[in-house]
């Protein structure tokens, strides 16, 4: 499929080609690039729906979703060899 933005500002153009020229890239592959991102992110409408169907997490379910995600900080920290570090 093709897309053809029109009156977009200079600036925005300007900013887009800055950034392709960054990562090394064409503008062209790097607006494909952005809007893939953009289509793969849920819509503000979309999370609203999500949530308003979401049934909340008991406190068992969340004191065990918390001791995991301890473990696996831990374990990173472990595997990088920053155990000695502060926050």
């Amino acid at each position: 499929m093709d897309v053809n933005v029109k009156n977009l500002e200079s600036s925005v153009v300007g900013r887009l080609a800055e950034q392709a020229a960054a990562e090394g890239m064409s503008q062209q592959e790097w607006m494909r690039q952005v809007l893939r991102r953009a289509a793969a992110r849920f819509s503000p409408a979309e999370l609203m729906a999500a949530r308003s169907v979401a049934v909340p997490m008991s406190e068992k379910e969340f004191a065990a979703l918390r001791k995991r995600v301890a473990a696996r900080r831990k374990s990173t920290a472990e595997r990088l060899g920053a155990t000695d570090r502060r926050r």
